[in-house]
Formats: C-alpha cells, structure tokens, sequence
C-alpha cells in the first residue's frame, strides 16, 4: 500500500510540474504574433483541452487515426492546450483555427462581441462535484470548501457555479483551486485535494485505484441536464475564408462519431482512447457510460436551439453574461455547414430530418 501510494504521489508531482512547464509555453504561445494562423490555406489546426487530452477528444483522434480526416481531403492539425479557455484564446489571437471550448465560456466571449462562430456542439453534461473526504458527503457541506477546477472561468468553474446552486451556494461560498485538464483525479487519489469538479472518466480512473472511493456530492444532472457543454469555435472571419476546409472536417466528424457507436470498434476506440493517459481499463469503462450518454451526438450537429438558449438563460442568471445583451442562438451558431457535410456523407435513405 506504501509503494502504492508513493507511486501516485510521484505521478501528481511529475504531472503537475508538466502542468506549470505547460502553463508557462501556453501563455507565450498565446501572447505570440499570428504564427500558426495562418499555415496554409487548406489546412485547418484545431485546439483542444488536456495535455494529455482529455476523453471528449477521443473522436477527434478516431477520425485522425482511422484516416477519415483524409478521406474527405481535410488537412488536419489536432493541438492540445493545457485548458479549453487556453485554445480559444489562441483562436482569438489568431494561432489556431479552430477549438473545442467550454459552452459558457464561448457563449460569454460572444455577449461580449467577441467574433467566434460554433460549427458543431456536444449537448450532453456529465459533470459532478466528488469528495474521498468524510467530511464532505453533503452539498451543503461544500461551504468553505477547497474545490478543483479547470481554470477561473473554465469549463469546470462554471459547472460549479451551475452545481451549486443545488444547495443554494454561490461561487464565492467556496474556494476553487487550479488543476488544468485532468490533474485534479491524481492531485485526489495522492490526498492533496479532497474535492473537485468531475467528469465520468474521472470516476472511472478513481474506481480503478481503490483506496477512498470517490463519492458524487453533486451532479450538473441534479441542477440542469438541459444545458449545452462544449462547441467546436473560429472566427467569422476565418470561417469565411476556409469554409471548405470546415465542410471536409465536419465529414470526419460525422464519420468517425457513426464508427464510435458500432458495437464491434468499441475495442478499437477504447484503445485510440487512451492518449489520455489512462490504461485500457479505465477508457473501455469511461467509454461504456459516454456512449450511453450519446455525449459525441449522433446524426445530429450538436447545437441545438434547446440546449444552447438554456445555457445562455442559465449565464445570465449566474451573472457571467449580462443581462442586457445576451446574445440569441442564431448568433453563435452557423448549422449550414454541418448540414452540408451531414448530406454530402449520408444516403438520402438515412438521412435524419
């Protein structure tokens, strides 16, 4: 047990001393002149949240790995940032093409005039708050509380600002504490934090360890299923100028999420999975529950009306997008170009309505 535990404390120490390396690069990296912008015309770099990625970029990689990305003649660059705060701004400041960002975090930059554009959506949260600590078994017990989070303004922060409303507590009744992509789980399972924002794989890598089993206090279920959790992001400007190229990523995308959901590649795309640095185990459990989920969306673009115009009601009553401008679903969502690829990949005999 001893060297076990030594074991996951040396495996904190190492990913969180990467975490700051990285922290450190991503910065520079954001505050640097226009570099990767603008590569070529036809290519497209596309960010993503986790260094190592986290689990919702396993399609990503499924349609990389599995070559559908080329089959429709996309020139794809996947590119990891340590937040998905971190690779929009790089979309921002023009380095990237696109990223996967946080719903409210976009929906937020978007009130605020900022120019970005969703292409494609996952509507599905799976978001809880987990505690090993006997002390905190309750929601109401969060007061006070030292909580794990992805960044101040991340994806994980406003969940918990979402989540706490549960039991009537607001962010400013707790204390978020940083641990970008998923270092918050080892930072747990090694008893330097006791509490944080979860996804499900998280779960399934803490199941996989033993020890303090991690309990769900609070689930984003408990306080709003309906909400919106992450969009694929660029600039109007940009989107205007490599439409085509989008058209071709969104083929792939489609492809790859139908190759996820066939019984027989769940082995396969268990195995892609791991590139977030989990062993096999851990992704064929995490993988089971999202596919249940549907979080990849099947046949569909991910950006529903529903699921977006609650996110923004929600924001504006946590006081993230103000009240006076909140921006309407159809100013941050472009749907032609999915539908484009979605026909353009689907006999007429298929096709969803």
């Amino acid at each position: 047990m001893k060297s076990l535990l030594r074991g996951r404390t040396a495996r904190v120490a190492v990913v969180l001393a990467a975490v700051a390396a990285l922290a450190v690069s991503a910065a520079a990296a954001t505050a640097a002149p226009r570099a990767h912008a603008a590569k070529k015309a036809d290519s497209l770099v596309i960010g993503y949240p986790g260094i190592p990625p986290i689990f919702m970029a396993t399609r990503l990689y499924v349609a990389d790995k599995r070559g559908y990305y080329k089959k429709y003649g996309a020139n794809v660059e996947l590119k990891g940032f340590t937040t998905g705060t971190d690779a929009v701004r790089a979309v921002q400041a023009g380095q990237i093409d696109a990223a996967w960002s946080p719903t409210p975090f976009a929906l937020t930059l978007i009130s605020k005039g900022t120019p970005l554009v969703a292409v494609e959506g996952m509507d599905k949260v799976d978001w809880v708050v987990g505690s090993n600590s006997s002390s905190v078994s309750t929601c109401a017990q969060l007061k006070g509380q030292n909580i794990g989070v992805d960044s101040i303004g991340g994806a994980r922060y406003q969940a918990l600002q979402a989540m706490l409303t549960k039991c009537k507590l607001t962010i400013q009744d707790v204390h978020p504490v940083v641990f970008p992509g998923n270092t918050a789980i080892q930072a747990m399972l090694a008893g330097q934090l006791h509490v944080s924002v979860l996804h499900l794989d998280d779960l399934a890598v803490a199941s996989s360890h033993g020890g303090t089993p991690v309990k769900t206090i609070v689930s984003i279920a408990q306080t709003d299923p309906f909400q919106s959790y992450d969009l694929l992001v660029t600039t109007r400007d940009n989107l205007a100028a490599k439409r085509s190229q989008f058209v071709k990523l969104l083929k792939g995308d489609i492809t790859a999420t139908r190759y996820m959901y066939k019984p027989k590649a769940f082995n396969a795309v268990a195995q892609i999975a791991t590139i977030t640095g989990e062993d096999l185990d851990v992704t064929k459990t995490a993988l089971r529950q999202y596919l249940k989920l549907n979080w990849w969306p099947l046949n569909r673009s991910g950006l529903g009306k529903a699921s977006i115009t609650r996110t923004i009601y929600e924001n504006v009553k946590l006081g993230n997008i103000s009240e006076g401008n909140p921006p309407a679903w159809k100013d941050v969502v472009d749907t032609s170009l999915w539908k484009q690829a979605y026909k353009a990949v689907t006999p007429v005999r298929k096709r969803h309505r």
